[in-house]
């Protein structure tokens, strides 16, 4: 897969993560409090890892990861403020609404600080250890450490308070399993193998 096609997927992930971070949800698993978007988290963190495969070597992926996280970060920027405009134009039909991050600056402005930090946090360890750990090992690394990172910048900024964030990590941590992983591991099938993995094969 190529950059420009997995930085679309990326996009899409970061973007539907940040809608989904109005609503406070009930998890199925626990019934612990998390906003909906935590558990799409675990999945951009995951698809980080992935960048750095798109080029030979650490530093040209680890550039490649970073204008990924860019993108992200811009087009999140975008959402928001297109739907702020669309929320203040007047209603075609009586008493329609579009509540959707129309008053929430707060959770968006919390949202994008976390997400610049610990997506360019989980960039700079994942891109340590491109072919020193699998795949699989890489993203569970640098998931440990990013996940509370995200969870504790966002939710002290959201909220001035951290009361849900055992909601946060179990969301984050059972996305990155259950779906971050196995989406890994298929697009991983899909991409060319670097120089140091044919040397060990």
């Amino acid at each position: 897969m190529s950059l420009a096609a997995l930085t679309g997927l990326y996009v899409a992930v970061v973007c539907a993560a940040q809608v989904g971070a109005q609503k406070i949800v009930e998890l199925p698993w626990t019934g612990a409090a998390a906003p909906g978007g935590a558990a799409l988290i675990g999945v951009s963190l995951a698809l980080v890892e992935l960048a750095h495969r798109t080029a030979p070597t650490r530093a040209e992926g680890f550039r490649n990861a970073q204008v990924m996280i860019g993108a992200g970060f811009v087009a999140s920027g975008l959402l928001a403020g297109w739907i702020a405009i669309v929320d203040r134009w007047t209603a075609a039909f009586p008493e329609q609404g579009f509540e959707v991050l129309a008053d929430t600056w707060r959770i968006v402005g919390a949202s994008l600080a976390a997400f610049a930090v610990s997506e360019t946090i989980d960039n700079g360890i994942g891109s340590w250890l491109r072919d020193r750990l699998p795949d699989v090992g890489r993203v569970l690394a640098t998931n440990a450490v990013s996940i509370p990172l995200d969870s504790f910048v966002f939710l002290l900024l959201a909220f001035g308070s951290l009361n849900f964030l055992a909601g946060q990590l179990e969301a984050k941590a059972a996305a990155t399993v259950l779906l971050g992983l196995p989406l890994v591991l298929a697009i991983r099938m899909l991409m060319p193998r670097s120089p140091e993995e044919m040397a060990t094969a």
